[in-house]
């Protein structure tokens, strides 16, 4: 069939038609990939939790017996309605046993399968997108806009509101991956709904304090204290909010963006502070806003670069991202080569000049 992209793709998983036999929801956003696969599949079955109409497999287990996928897919629905497989944690080395399962006989039951990011010359990607009856849908990292709607929508499907500042502080702090973003959610959302949610009525308001009180044990605090160890020189530091970050299941990437944030918002202080602008009014406007505590750290780091030193590390976490993203190499130890490097430079007074 074809590559169903943007909100194509995102009509398609909300309502697959009987048409399309099976899907491919692949992408480098594993939150995305989860919703936009969940809801295929509950679109098909409508409860998740009815055995008979709904079988999840991971990859493993169909590695270990190719002949299951199959079996799963030619089996009937009892009491009636629609039937789904849900393969997770697909990829090349699957094709051939997925392929051979979708020549039976299915009926009306839709595969739905995850996979990772796939390039363009993926086998299995290749099988969906030239099929008869098939479909891909990438699933991308979001942009701050479709991140900053999806934060919005889900508070108002639990009727909770959300202060514009306590919003960018959590679009700034919380990373792309929509797994992330929407574990975090759910926890906020029972911080400041409380009895509300007990009774069954949701409701609630996140202002900027709570959303710092409640992601507080979430690895958001790691990312800010990260994020000031890098850019104040503390090296003791890099290593350990790095690992705490990591195990809270932050991806590299994302603690890495996070430090770009920061080092964004000094190159438009330490920019407009160069033209005679000053340092503490320019703070005090950032948006999203530095807490009033962590401001003297701020504005030490401020002290510490210019313009073009704060231009290079920020190419060094550009270049970091990319070699996470194409040279194999695991990510988490790029990531710290390239944060420590940050640091060890700012440390060692040469982010000025």
């Amino acid at each position: 069939m074809v590559a169903f992209k943007g909100s194509q793709g995102q009509n398609i998983c909300a309502q697959p038609p009987e048409t399309v036999k099976a899907l491919l929801i692949y992408g480098p956003n594993a939150g995305l990939v989860r919703e936009r696969a969940k809801g295929a599949v509950a679109f098909a079955v409508e409860d998740l939790t009815d055995a008979f109409r709904l079988c999840e497999l991971q990859a493993r287990d169909i590695a270990d017996d190719p002949a299951r996928l199959a079996d799963e897919l030619a089996a009937l629905s009892f009491g009636g309605g629609r039937r789904s497989v849900w393969l997770k944690d697909a990829g090349d080395s699957h094709t051939s046993i997925v392929s051979a399962a979708l020549e039976t006989e299915c009926g009306d039951t839709l595969l739905v399968v995850e996979a990772a990011n796939l390039g363009p010359r993926s086998s299995l990607r290749k099988l969906f997108e030239q099929g008869a009856e098939l479909g891909a849908v990438p699933c991308y990292d979001d942009d701050q806009n479709s991140l900053q709607n999806y934060v919005s929508e889900f508070l108002a499907g639990e009727k909770v509101t959300i202060d514009p500042d306590a919003l960018y502080w959590l679009l700034d702090r919380l990373g792309n991956d929509r797994m992330q973003v929407r574990s975090e959610l759910e926890k906020l959302v029972l911080y400041v709904s409380g009895d509300d949610i007990a009774a069954g009525d949701g409701g609630g308001r996140i202002t900027l304090k709570s959303a710092m009180d409640g992601a507080g044990d979430a690895g958001v605090w790691s990312l800010d204290q990260l994020a000031d160890a890098v850019a104040g020189g503390e090296l003791a530091n890099v290593d350990r909010y790095l690992e705490l970050a990591l195990e809270q299941e932050v991806k590299p990437i994302s603690a890495m963006r996070s430090v770009a944030r920061r080092f964004l918002q000094l190159h438009y202080v330490v920019g407009l502070a160069a033209d005679g602008g000053s340092v503490d009014k320019l703070i005090a406007a950032l948006r999203p806003p530095i807490f009033f505590k962590n401001r003297p750290a701020f504005r030490n780091q401020a002290t510490r670069w210019s313009v073009s030193r704060i231009a290079q590390a920020l190419d060094i976490l550009c270049q970091a991202e990319i070699d996470c993203k194409t040279t194999g190499m695991p990510a988490h130890e790029i990531s710290a080569r390239a944060l420590v490097r940050i640091g060890a430079a700012a440390r060692a007074g040469r982010g000025r000049g």
